[in-house]
């Protein structure tokens, strides 16, 4: 299609525009003889007002007589003074009939009917109304607003940005607007000059709807359906034009028809003029909207415009700011916020609480009145001069509260803007009493400990499992020999310590301890510096699991004396005193214990019973000294003869035993016969002389339906008294 033709078609297009037009016109006047300026000035979305030169108004439309408190009729008449707060407003209102100019995006504050002071977003613009000199104010409510901005600039200087951004957008649509509802509004004219005047606002509506950044939909009021939206509407809601003007609102809006209203009802009752509902996008993501919607009376009937502004993030930073407050109210620390006077301008609920004080006490209120001069200048003053100038301090006070000194420890942040400036500084403050009581007990406790632990020669020493690094105080050096001026020990250096028969033992309950996160429990020796060996006795106890990092905790204490004492009971309680030899009841718990393992595991067990002859004739020729050494004599001829693994024990008096594990009939005879050999070749060298001695020995072996030792030596004994009554020095078996 060629561009000729183009504009051809748009020609015969508003050509057809034109004639509706006038058909339109020719109906309304002919109906009620409204002029459609008036049509349009009652209609437009903002306030709209005529004021003379004289700043008495002509004509107000009934949103702006609404925004104001008065109705219609009261506004005709009413001299500007009424409404104007400030001698600013007052000037800028009256002089602006005599400045031949638009005076755009005037932020003027207003007092209603009812002296609610209110802010608006006011356009002034030269008219001519009457043939006399006037001024057109389009005008929106802007307090809600300001207010916001008021509230959220002390704090989120983003969201701060954010307003900014959204109102600067509303401004710009509002100013469109205003010129184009100026064009609609001249009276009296021709009926030509009307026409025009409507199809030259029509396209510059037109040009405003396209080429506005702001969201823009044109809705039918009756069934909602979306007959219009401009590009950025498109881009915003993701569909493209033919599929966005076949939907209905109802598919964008997610809430339902109840919410809607309740939304509504809360509007009015906030006497705000916009709504907030959530829109769904194309791709399904759902958006907080701040919607504007006026109505608009077009040739073809009556439409909706809204303006369409996305407030997720605001809402976001609305609601992150109220989860802030939140947080601060019911925080138990002391939170304050001061500006550069040193005044309070916030305080949460502790520090009222604390303080005994109501929030009125505080608002407002210099810290030097608060906390008293001398105090403020010496401990509070001098943190806040640091904090202004950008930097974060940490110190403690100790205040008195109801006669008694308690201790806080108190930060002190500076809270910057976006640029930099910082015009507050938030003070926080929290209750350390009962944690410098605790510190207190604990070091006392600590000291107490140190005397105990060094009383009772126990070192404390602690493993940080993670690193390796390791802890050891001052009696875990002495313990392992070290000095003082050694370098901190490290895993490695325990692991050379321990001695290297007992570190495998060590080293498996200690990584059983910390795999199963059990107590630590374990002996071994350690070898010191100087070689000394020495017995250690270690216990210790993990962490708690959630804490990092994980951790054990433990003591060494010297056992040697306890270990060497232990070693010297069991050997009294194990053997002979005089021969050195296994006692009888040690005889008897490795013989059980060999016999069954013997059974449990199908092996050969064999039981020697030794008897020395005629030892009675020895003690009454040589003495008693003399056949004790004759039972010395005889217990190392049998230790050098017998295994190492064979067990050999005085029973009682001259009387002997020998278990021989894994040992047959044939293997038992043979070192029988040894041992008797070698002691008949083994004279004893006495002061009562020298002494040539002989044994008798029995052999039993154990049998599969032996019920116990008894029936092993039982078999024994009777094979010794047989060796005995075949004359002596001589091995006989069951």
């Amino acid at each position: 299609m060629t561009e000729s033709h183009t504009l051809q078609q748009a020609l015969e297009t508003a050509r057809r525009r034109i004639k509706e037009l006038e058909e339109e016109l020719a109906k309304q006047e002919s109906s009620n003889n409204t002029p459609l300026e008036e049509v349009a000035f009652e209609s437009a979305p903002g306030g709209m007002a005529i004021l003379s030169s004289e700043g008495i108004f002509l004509a107000c439309n009934k949103v702006g007589a609404d925004i104001l408190g008065y109705t219609v009729s009261e506004m005709d008449g009413l001299p500007i003074d009424r409404l104007c707060i400030d001698e600013k407003c007052k000037t800028l209102l009256k002089t602006s009939t005599h400045v031949p100019q638009n005076i755009n995006d005037n932020r003027i504050s207003m007092r209603r009917k009812d002296g609610e002071r209110i802010w608006v977003d006011m356009d002034i613009t030269p008219v001519e109304y009457g043939s006399k000199q006037a001024v057109l104010l389009s005008f929106i409510d802007i307090t809600p607003l300001k207010e916001l901005q008021s509230e959220l600039n002390s704090v989120y200087s983003d969201v701060e940005q954010l307003i900014k951004e959204r109102t600067a957008d509303l401004e710009n649509a509002n100013y469109n607007l205003g010129a184009l509802n100026h064009k609609l509004i001249k009276r009296d004219v021709e009926h030509q000059t009307a026409r025009k005047s409507l199809q030259e606002s029509e396209q510059q509506f037109r040009s405003i709807f396209e080429n506005n950044h702001a969201v823009m939909l044109i809705i039918d009021p009756d069934s909602g359906a979306i007959l219009d939206a401009n590009p950025a509407a498109v881009e915003f809601y993701g569909y493209s034009l033919r599929e966005i003007k076949t939907l209905n609102i109802a598919h964008i809006n997610t809430l339902d028809d109840e919410e809607i209203l309740q939304e509504v009802k809360n509007a009015e009752q906030e006497k705000r003029n916009h709504f907030f509902f959530k829109h769904r996008l194309a791709n399904g993501d759902i958006r907080d909207v701040e919607v504007f919607s006026g109505p608009i009376t077009s040739i073809s009937g009556r439409i909706l415009y809204s303006i369409v502004h996305d407030i997720t993030e605001r809402r976001e930073a609305e609601e992150k700011l109220e989860q802030y407050r939140r947080i601060i109210a019911t925080a138990t620390d002391l939170y304050s916020l001061v500006d550069r006077d040193y005044r309070c301008t916030m305080v949460n609920d502790s520090y009222l609480s604390t303080f005994k004080l109501k929030k009125s006490d505080v608002i407002g209120k210099p810290l030097q009145q608060l906390m008293g001069q001398p105090i403020f200048d010496q401990h509070i003053k001098p943190y806040l001069e640091r904090a202004f100038k950008g930097e974060a301090c940490n110190t403690e006070h100790r205040v008195q509260l109801s006669g008694e000194d308690r201790f806080f420890t108190v930060t002190y942040n500076p809270v910057p803007r976006a640029d930099g400036t910082i015009d507050y500084v938030s003070i926080v403050s929290r209750d350390i009493t009962e944690l410098k009581e605790q510190e207190q007990n604990l070091r006392t406790f600590s000291e107490r400990l140190a005397i105990a632990t060094n009383a009772g020669e126990i070192g404390i020493w602690e493993l940080n499992i993670e690193t390796n690094e390791v802890f050891w105080d001052d009696m875990m050096r002495r313990l392992y020999g070290l000095k003082a001026s050694d370098d901190t020990p490290t895993y490695e250096v325990w692991h050379s310590f321990v001695h290297k028969d007992d570190l495998a033992k060590a080293e498996k309950a200690l990584q059983g301890a910390l795999k199963n996160n059990s107590q630590f429990s374990c002996d071994f020796r350690i070898t010191r510096p100087d070689g000394e060996e020495r017995h250690i006795k270690s216990a210790a106890q993990l962490n708690d699991p959630s804490e990092r990092p994980r951790s054990m905790t433990g003591v060494n204490w010297d056992i040697t004396k306890t270990r060497k004492l232990q070693e010297e009971l069991q050997r009294l309680a194990t053997t002979d005193s005089l021969t050195c030899a296994h006692n009888r009841r040690s005889f008897m718990e490795r013989a059980h214990s060999e016999v069954a393992r013997s059974h449990r595991h199908g092996i050969p067990l064999a039981l020697l019973t030794l008897d020395i002859d005629h030892f009675k004739r020895v003690n009454d020729t040589y003495g008693h000294p003399a056949g004790e050494e004759v039972l010395k004599s005889l217990v190392n001829v049998c230790q050098e003869t017998l295994r190492f693994t064979d067990v050999f024990a005085r029973m009682g008096g001259e009387e002997f035993a020998a278990i021989l594990p894994e040992t047959q009939i044939p293997e038992a005879i043979v070192t029988a016969e040894r041992v008797r050999k070698a002691v008949a070749s083994t004279p004893v060298n006495t002061d009562a002389g020298i002494i040539d001695y002989t044994v008798s020995i029995g052999i039993s072996t154990l049998r599969d339906d032996d019920d116990s030792l008894d029936d092993l030596m039982r078999r024994a004994d009777k094979a010794l008294y047989k060796a005995k009554e075949n004359g002596r020095n001589r091995v006989e078996t069951e």
